[in-house]
This record gives structure tokens, C-alpha cells and sequence, in this order.
């Protein structure tokens, strides 16, 4: 093979080191030359001070003397190379005068190579004369290489026929790893003739730059220092951002759920801390991929499903966040989620290229519309959440996007996302814009979870304040008589509600029964029923239609106020001789021996004002039985969404109050249940 070297295509480059070398050569060439040069040597001179002022160490291509000892060259070529793959490219007696030549320092595609993918070869021969020129003796085997290969190159180095390292990936079946500077210790012996080397390529995406990014030569301490240095640029460059990121969410992650566990009832501080959690997993799998702990395939594989799970966790979030009613919608977006990881799992990896573009925008507009909804109906804080959340989404999925175009050539290298640095920490667009979205869901969240607790302490009084005012409403105590047995059962569906009952021992030894039904459920309800409890005490007459005729008026002036609405009532009189005087008001007739009793449908409470109430009178038997229920036991409904109705009504109606109350609870209780029992036993 024809040396590689000549005085037109120089094959190192060296560090600034060589400045005291070069200031020698300018001496010795001062002494031959005379004094009628020496303002030729001083402008040579000059350029020479101004190359090592601007740390421009590549004087040496020009210039292939000697090296001072202990420096770094830069053997950047020119290096003959051939894509494909055979192992007789390892030896040093293979004729690779054909192959093309190429420079380390310059992109392959802009030397006539054409993209490629799969292996390749570097060979390269360095003579006698160019180790002694490059600063090597007769025996320097204390010297290395450092191969650096670009992002997830594989390398294995051959010198002089023999392997002597390879980087993680590179096997004989190779896998793509975040490829780290690769030392290779070499001997070097000038008396031998010089060293061959050759390195063997391979990575299995398109090739534009080639796979070298770098092969530098010099004293292994030397290389030593500049593999740390480079170990340490990696961390800072790429897993250090990432597992800060990774760390801060796990944190928000913890924070969440101690949110949830303080808020049970509200599921989305839940899928908030699996939502960080994911990303903090997905963090942590970037890092050990940049660190050489894991392949690119495995990295791919497990992150898509990572993303999946991010994408369903998120949706979730911020289904429940906003309070949203698009169920259907948000379901589908979350099954249809699943196609990437499948298309990775089936190494259909073009497919599932185009699918994750496809998924990130509606995934992204989904989340953006919900957001908005919500804001608009009144949420600010998914307001406040929607403009950082748009701004980490474009910062996230604008990398993703441009990097295909230009992977495509749809767009120039120029437009290639450039990171940012904080200190020796670098961030890119991805993470910066996880950082950003995380900075403002903390803040949205501690606003929203500040504001809930307020809500549910003042809640919490308002219901206390309910339910002393429940205990007007529904007496706990029934008065006894000899004459009537009574008992009742009172089941509310939201703690507090519009259902109430009053029995009152007159003095002619007859009671009043009165059992009612204010319109809507929970604290207003009990609120309206208070005041007619109130006015029904505050009743002088005793005679059912008047008193159902007084609520009516107190029902209809409170309209306009934080009463208004309706409610059913039904008001009873016995006498102990068991003569029953009742007018009903839309409430449900009551039961009396099972069968349920003809009433006048008048109009409830609060309709029309003015109207009359009619009476009707009975005579009771000793040993019949009343039952008295609010529209709770009828409307009960089961999971498949029958109705407990009338009939099953009238078949309990003969039971205690508390075992048909309990009854149609456990039918499907949906409203309030409310029964009153009166069993007639004259003494």
C-alpha cells in the first residue's frame, strides 16, 4: 500500500503544543538562511505567534515536523475507506490503493460518499519517519489511541492485524449504544517500520458525517486525561439535564400523591404523580442510554411504552382536572396511543415514526382543547396551565418534528435544534420544555389544591350548620301516645337533604303528622325545608288544608329568595278515636294496610298561590297500619336501571319504616328516603 502521506495532504493535525517546536524550526532555518533573510524569518515568525495566540494548532498540516514529547496529535487523515464489511480489511498487507480517501474533520458526504448504513472501514498506515516526525521513538509503548466515534458509532480498532478494543455495541451481533470515547493502547516502535492501523465501523442508521468523529495519538497519560474530560463533557452534555429533570419530577411525583392521599376524592393529584412519575422513569432510561447502559433498541422500545403510559396518564389528568364530559373522546386517543409501541415492538421502526408525529399533535391539540374548554366554562387555572403547557409542547414535539425533516432533507442541517447551557449543564429543547411545564403545573396545582381546601373546610362548616338544622327537620325522638305507635327511618343520600317529617302531640291527645319533599337534594334543600319547619311550628290553626294553605304562602313569598323552589307535603290529623283528617299538597299517598289510600291530587307547595287545599277524612280500625314515605323509596333504581316503583312499594308497605328504608336502599337509592310508620292501637 502507497503511504497516505505527502506534502500536499499532511496527516495530523496537533494540539497547541507545538508552538515550542515550531519556534525551533524557525531558528534553525534563521541560521541557514543568513542575515540577508531575517526579515523574511521575522514575518514568519509573526505568524507563528499569532497561530499560538489563537490556539490554532493546526499549523502542523502544512507543516509535518516534528512533535514535542508528551502531546496529542490528531490523525484526522487522510484515511482510505470502504463501506462494506470483510475481515481481510484487518490486514496490513490487503492493497487498498482503490478505496476512496477521506478526512476525519470533514463530513464523508461532501468527499463524494454516499450515505450509508451498516459497516464500514478505516485504514491508515503511519510510517517510521511520520511516528519520529510526530515526537515517537524507537519504543513507546506506553501510547494510545482514543477513537472517538460520533453518537452511536461502533468501532473495533485493529493495529497491525490484531484487535486491540472495541466499544460495547460492536459484536457479531452488533447493537447501537451512545458510543463514549474508546482508549486503545497500542506499541509503538519506529525501528519496526511504522504501525498500521485499521478500524472496523458499523451503525444501523443512515451514515452523512461518517462514523469518526476523531482519532487522536499520544502518551497514555495524556490520553487519560482527555477520556475524563471527555467523560465529564458527556455528563454534562447529555445525562446530566435529564436526570435532574428525572429527579425533580420524581419529587413533584411524591408531592402528588401526599396531595391525593390528603384529597381522596380527587383523582387527578393521582394520575398527576404517575404522570411525573413516568417522566422521571423516562429520564432515567435517557441517562443510562447516553452513559453506554443501555442500546439504542431497548432504550426505543421501553421508551415508546414509557410514552404511552405519559400520554395516558396525562389525558387522564387533565380529563379529570378540567371536570370534562369528553369521555369517549379521551378514551379512544389513549387506546389509539398504543400503536407506537407496537409498531417499535414489530420493528417497524418508518411506521412508527410517522405514527408518534401524528400522535403527538392530536395528543397535543386534545390536551390543548380540553384546557381550553374548561377555561372558557370558568377553571382559570386550567387557563393558566394552557399557555406553558402549549409552550413545552411545541419546545417537545418542534424536536421531534424537525429532526425528521431534516433527517428526510426536507429542510437544511441549519435548522438542527442547538441546546442550551447552564453553567457546564447542557439543556435541549425537550427537556427544557418538561422543565418549564413542570414549574407551572406546581404552581397551578399548590393554587388548586389551596383553593379546594378552602371550598371543602367551608363546606365542611356549611354541612355542620346542616345538620344541626337536620335535627329540626327530622326529630330523633317520636312522641309517645297510648294511643298510636309510631316509628320512622330516615336514609339521606348526600348527608343532609330536602325530605322532612314533624309529629306533634296536640292537646285534645291527637297528633299532627306532616311529611314533605323540598325540591333539589344536599344543603339548599335542607336549607328550604328548615323554613317550613319553621313556619309549620309558628302554625296556629291545626286543621291539615290551612296549614297546607299557610306553607303555600310562605313557600311563594320566599320565590325570589334563597328558597325558591316547590316542595310536596302531605299533612295528617288522628284523633284517638281514630278518626284521620289529611289534605295532600303533590306528595305520595300514604299505606294504609298495604294498599295505598285515594287522595286528591292537589299541587304542590310553591306553584300557585291562593289555591285551596281539599280534606278528606278517614276512620281507622284498630290495628291498621300508616305508612308515610317520600319519593326516595319509589325512585330508587338499580344498577341496570330499573325502578323499585309502586309495586315493589306496596309489597313492603306492611314492614317497619326502617326495613323498608333500608330496602330500597340497597335496591339503588338515589334520592332522599324519608318513611313514617303509625300503628293505631286505641287504649
Amino acid at each position: 500500500m502507497g503511504s497516505v502521506v505527502s506534502s500536499q495532504e499532511p496527516f495530523v493535525s496537533f494540539d497547541s503544543t507545538c508552538t515550542a517546536t515550531l519556534e525551533q524550526r524557525m531558528s534553525d532555518e534563521a541560521m541557514a538562511a543568513g542575515r540577508s533573510e531575517v526579515w523574511l524569518l521575522c514575518v514568519r515568525w509573526l505568524c507563528c505567534l499569532m497561530v499560538a495566540l489563537g490556539g490554532a494548532g493546526c499549523m502542523a498540516d502544512s507543516l509535518p515536523g516534528v512533535k514535542s514529547p508528551g502531546a496529542i496529535s490528531s490523525l484526522s487523515g487522510p484515511w482510505r475507506f470502504h463501506v462494506g464489511d470483510d475481515p481481510r480489511w484487518a490486514d496490513p498487507t490487503f492493497d487498498d490503493s482503490s478505496w476512496a480517501q477521506v478526512r476525519l474533520d470533514i463530513p464523508i458526504s461532501e468527499q463524494g460518499i454516499d450515505p450509508y448504513s451498516g459497516y464500514g472501514w478505516y485504514r491508515l498506515r503511519l510510517t517510521a519517519q511520520q511516528l519520529v516526525d510526530l515526537g515517537f521513538g524507537l519504543d513507546d509503548g506506553g501510547s494510545k489511541l482514543l477513537v472517538t466515534p460520533r453518537t452511536v458509532g461502533q468501532v473495533a480498532v485493529y493495529e497491525n492485524g490484531f484487535e486491540r478494543g472495541r466499544t460495547k455495541g460492536m459484536s457479531d451481533s452488533p447493537r447501537t449504544f451512545i458510543s463514549p470515547p474508546l482508549p486503545v493502547g497500542i506499541a509503538i516502535n519506529a525501528a519496526d517500520g511504522g504501525v498500521f492501523l485499521a478500524i472496523r465501523t458499523w451503525a444501523d442508521v443512515p451514515i452523512h458525517k461518517g462514523i469518526l468523529e476523531n482519532v487522536q495519538l499520544g502518551p497514555e497519560s495524556q490520553i487519560a486525561d482527555r477520556l475524563e474530560l471527555a467523560a465529564d463533557r458527556q455528563w454534562n452534555k447529555e445525562a446530566a439535564s435529564k436526570v435532574l429533570a428525572g429527579f425533580l419530577f420524581l419529587c413533584v411525583a411524591g408531592f402528588s400523591a401526599t396531595l391525593y392521599l390528603t384529597q381522596k376524592n380527587h383523582l387527578e393529584y393521582l394520575f398527576l404523580s404517575l404522570l411525573c412519575l413516568v417522566v422521571a422513569i423516562r429520564g432515567g432510561l435517557d441517562a443510562a442510554l447516553d452513559l453506554e447502559m443501555m442500546s439504542l433498541f431497548s432504550s426505543v422500545l421501553i421508551g415508546a411504552w414509557m410514552g404511552w403510559f405519559f400520554m395516558l396518564s396525562t389525558l387522564e389528568f387533565v380529563y379529570r382536572f378540567t371536570g370534562s364530559n369528553q369521555r369517549r373522546l379521551v378514551r379512544g386517543a389513549q387506546i389509539a396511543g398504543v400503536l407506537v409501541p407496537i409498531a417499535h415492538l414489530l420493528q417497524l421502526e418508518r411506521i412508527a415514526e410517522y405514527v408518534n408525529v401524528i400522535e403527538d399533535v392530536g395528543f397535543l391539540a386534545l390536551v390543548g382543547y380540553l384546557l381550553f374548554r374548561s377555561w372558557r366554562g370558568g377553571r382559570l387555572e386550567a387557563g393558566i396551565m394552557l399557555i406553558p403547557f402549549t409552550l413545552a409542547a411545541i419546545g417537545d414535539s418542534g424536536d421531534t418534528v424537525l429532526q425528521l425533516a431534516i433527517e428526510h432533507h426536507w429542510l437544511p442541517e441549519k435548522f438542527t435544534p442547538h441546546p442550551y447551557r447552564v453553567g457546564l449543564i447542557e439543556f435541549n429543547n425537550s427537556t427544557a420544555a418538561y422543565l418549564l411545564f413542570l414549574a407551572s403545573l406546581v404552581a397551578v396545582i399548590l393554587y388548586r389544591f389551596v383553593h379546594v381546601s378552602e371550598l371543602e373546610q367551608r363546606s365542611a362548616a356549611e354541612m355542620d350548620a346542616a345538620r344541626s338544622v337536620q335535627a329540626l327537620l327530622i326529630p330523633t325522638q317520636l312522641p309517645s301516645s297510648r294511643n298510636f305507635s309510631l316509628d320512622s327511618a330516615y336514609l339521606p343520600v348526600n348527608g343532609v337533604g330536602g325530605d322532612f317529617f314533624q309529629v306533634l302531640p296536640l292537646k285534645d291527645d291527637s297528633i299532627l303528622l306532616v311529611v314533605g319533599d323540598v325540591s333539589g337534594k344536599g344543603l339548599q334543600a335542607a336549607m328550604n325545608a328548615s323554613t317550613l319547619v319553621g313556619a309549620l311550628r309558628n302554625e296556629l290553626s291545626n286543621d291539615p288544608a290551612t296549614i297546607l294553605a299557610h306553607l303555600n304562602l310562605v313557600m311563594l313569598g320566599a320565590s325570589s329568595g334563597p328558597i325558591a323552589g316547590f316542595a310536596t307535603c302531605l299533612c295528617a290529623r288522628v284523633y284517638p278515636s281514630g278518626r284521620m283528617v289529611i289534605a295532600n299538597a303533590g306528595h305520595l299517598s300514604p299505606y294504609r294496610d298495604g294498599r295505598e289510600m285515594e287522595l286528591a291530587p292537589d299541587l304542590p307547595l310553591g306553584i300557585v298561590p291562593g289555591i285551596p287545599y281539599e280534606q278528606a277524612e278517614f276512620q281507622l280500625k284498630h290495628g291498621d297500619r300508616l305508612i308515610f314515605l317520600s319519593d326516595g323509596v319509589v325512585e330508587a333504581t338499580s344498577a341496570s336501571g330499573e325502578l323499585f316503583g309502586f309495586e315493589r312499594t306496596q309489597h313492603v308497605s306492611h314492614e317497619p319504616a326502617l326495613y323498608i328504608a333500608q330496602t330500597a336502599q340497597r335496591f339503588g337509592q338515589n334520592d332522599d328516603i324519608t318513611v313514617v310508620s303509625l300503628y293505631f292501637v286505641p287504649a
